[in-house]
């Protein structure tokens, strides 16, 4: 004896049913036309049922669909009073359409929610310390990685989208101009986005700040969570967002040193050793630890192109009279 507080998915796992709605076993073709007719009260819920089975087993035939509801249809005319067995019926019928509409609108909503399409995975590129790498992106943009950078990109870049995310490091971005969709840089906790210009972001593990420095067009730089504290730069500024502050401000900056950089030429003219070792950290993406007293080290001169950083200390510690260390994490100086 079947329950009478049956809902649609006890009907939907009961294998007997859908027997029943496949219409390819009589014993359970007759057990539910008994059941039916013995509990008009439940036909809602089997009109719901079937319409929910076709709308998920969009392959089955049309016709059966034909058949469930007309076998419903003479069940319900067959149990009904006479007295209102056509105003029972008409609503069963304008119910059960409500149903089946109801569920095939949430069925086309479900598959438009959850498109058909492959997920999303990311290309990532990094270069070592004491080396660039150049990277040209699918809508044209250049980027030039510094040493010791990682950059990741999204395998739909591109689509309906232009978003890179700097792990680690300094890359300086040349964005191809579209208005229409705009570029998007993160990095640690900051977000720029542009729609076309020339600008470098630094953010190393190593360093409690991150820097973006415009050198042409114009950009929008704010937390990542949102348009918090939010700057818009013009050429020749930087914004500077303090990690351990959580504050993001705004100075300028030596856009030669950075049209320097982009060329991959090292220029010291006259440099402190302190002044030196600050921008070979920058240059090479990699931390310096100094010991000694540099007081007494010579100011130092020379231009490089893109040399390995092994070669560019030999010169230096040679002039301001040091020795150093390198080391996968550091360089150590001693003075």
């Amino acid at each position: 004896m079947l329950p009478k507080d049956l809902t649609e998915l006890d009907l939907l796992l009961d294998d007997t049913f859908l027997q029943y709605i496949r219409r390819n076993d009589e014993a359970a073709v007759e057990k539910w036309e008994t059941y039916i007719a013995l509990h008009p009260e439940i036909q809602e819920k089997v009109a719901a049922s079937i319409a929910l089975y076709y709308n998920i087993n969009t392959g089955e035939a049309a016709t059966d669909k034909a058949i469930q509801l007309t076998r419903l249809q003479q069940a319900v005319k067959a149990t009904a009073p006479a007295q209102v067995r056509g105003i029972r019926w008409q609503s069963y019928v304008w119910r059960a359409a409500a149903a089946v509409f109801l569920l095939a609108g949430l069925t086309l909503l479900w598959k438009k929610r959850q498109p058909n399409t492959p997920p999303v995975t990311f290309l990532v590129y990094s270069s070592d310390w004491g080396q660039r790498k150049m990277l040209t992106l699918p809508d044209g943009s250049a980027v030039i990685l510094n040493a010791n950078t990682t950059v990741r990109i999204p395998s739909d870049y591109g689509n309906k989208h232009r978003h890179v995310e700097l792990v680690k490091g300094a890359a300086l971005f040349d964005v191809t101009g579209n208005t229409d969709d705009p570029f998007v840089v993160t990095s640690k906790q900051i977000q720029t986005t542009v729609l076309g210009t020339s600008f470098l972001v630094k953010s190393y593990p190593y360093e409690p700040q991150s820097t973006v420095s415009l050198l042409s067009g114009k950009v929008r730089v704010s937390e990542n969570s949102g348009n918090t504290n939010a700057l818009t730069l013009a050429p020749g500024e930087q914004a500077r967002w303090n990690e351990t502050a959580q504050e993001m401000t705004r100075q300028s900056f030596d856009t030669i040193a950075v049209h320097t950089w982009k060329t991959g030429k090292l220029v010291f003219n006259n440099a402190s050793a302190n002044e030196v070792v600050a921008q070979l950290e920058n240059w090479y993406g990699i931390p310096f630890e100094i010991k000694g007293n540099l007081s007494n080290a010579k100011r130092f001169s020379g231009a490089f192109d893109n040399d390995k950083l092994e070669k560019v200390l030999n010169i230096f510690c040679f002039t301001a009279g040091c020795n150093f260390h390198i080391q996968p994490d550091k360089v150590t100086i001693q003075f």
